[in-house]
């Protein structure tokens, strides 16, 4: 009994071991933001835009992103460890940052971000899988104690409904003073005895790549796709112009639909906001350790 124990202990040892002494990778997953064909320029307007095939200008694209996860061959999911860097990612979520303040989006900043960063266990990754959205023990947080970038107060409603897991402002032909998309929770409520706030809606969707090369793939996120189906000109509906995620606005149908969400209990559809495709650079974007 005593060499049966004695084993056991240790084989538990040498799994331990090798869990601790496991090979990491640094992993960049790469995203470009396009409308149709074209490159995403703030200081560019597109035509063909929606069911009325609209010119469109945009002053603001930013998309929070969580639950990043990396598939290998059998299915096996792999969470990406995100790497915070006191800017654009904590430990679990990531801000993209396609505006660069310049042309139409006067209001935003600088800096761009266009890729999430992490370490996973070093194997061989043929797919990728991440929610838009902010985890929801982060959601409902004051963003004036929270770090960057979920502080970013353009991105929140209130630190009780949460953030704006993507913030999309444009103006369009027919809505020159705004079309907008405003992703996030919606039916939300806050226990007053414990200032607790829960959601009936999480309106975060999934994007799962089964194919997607870490060394020359990026994610398009594509504007005119995510329109494709959207009447950009009329509000349909006597609330803000275009989507903000709650229940009654008739902009939100066919966004939704786009980024594969239900909405007001509508079938779920394949998403078509996102795809993967080369990188035209080429650079890669695996750096081991």
């Amino acid at each position: 009994m005593k060499k049966l124990l004695l084993g056991a202990g240790i084989a538990v040892i040498v799994a331990a071991a090798g869990a601790f002494g496991q090979s990491m990778e640094k992993v960049s997953i790469n995203f470009r933001a396009v409308v149709g064909d074209r490159t995403f320029d703030c200081r560019e307007s597109y035509d063909g835009i929606g069911t009325t095939n609209s010119k469109m200008t945009v002053s603001d694209f930013r998309i929070y992103v969580q639950d990043v996860r990396l598939v290998d061959k059998k299915g096996r999911e792999t969470p990406l460890k995100l790497i915070p860097d006191g800017n654009y990612q904590t430990d679990k979520v990531a801000l993209l940052d396609f505006e660069n303040g310049e042309g139409n989006c006067g209001s935003g900043t600088k800096e761009l971000n266009t890729s999430v960063r992490g370490e996973v266990p070093k194997g061989k990754y043929v797919g990728l899988k991440f929610l838009i959205g902010v985890p929801e023990e982060l959601n409902h947080l004051d963003p004036a104690s929270q770090p960057s970038p979920l502080n970013i107060s353009r991105m929140m409603w209130s630190w009780q409904m949460g953030y704006k897991f993507a913030r999309i402002d444009t103006k369009t032909a027919g809505r020159p003073n705004g079309y907008v998309l405003h992703l996030g929770s919606t039916k939300c409520t806050t226990d007053a005895a414990t200032a607790n706030t829960t959601c009936g809606t999480s309106n975060r969707p999934e994007f799962a790549f089964e194919k997607f090369d870490l060394t020359d793939d990026v994610v398009a996120v594509d504007l005119k796709a995510l329109f494709a189906g959207a009447n950009v000109d009329v509000n349909q509906a006597n609330t803000a112009a275009g989507c903000m995620s709650f229940e009654g606005d008739g902009d939100c149908l066919p966004v939704f639909t786009s980024l594969g969400l239900s909405f007001e209990g509508s079938a779920v559809k394949k998403q078509t906001f996102m795809r993967a495709e080369k990188a035209r650079s080429g650079m890669a974007a695996v750096e081991r350790r």
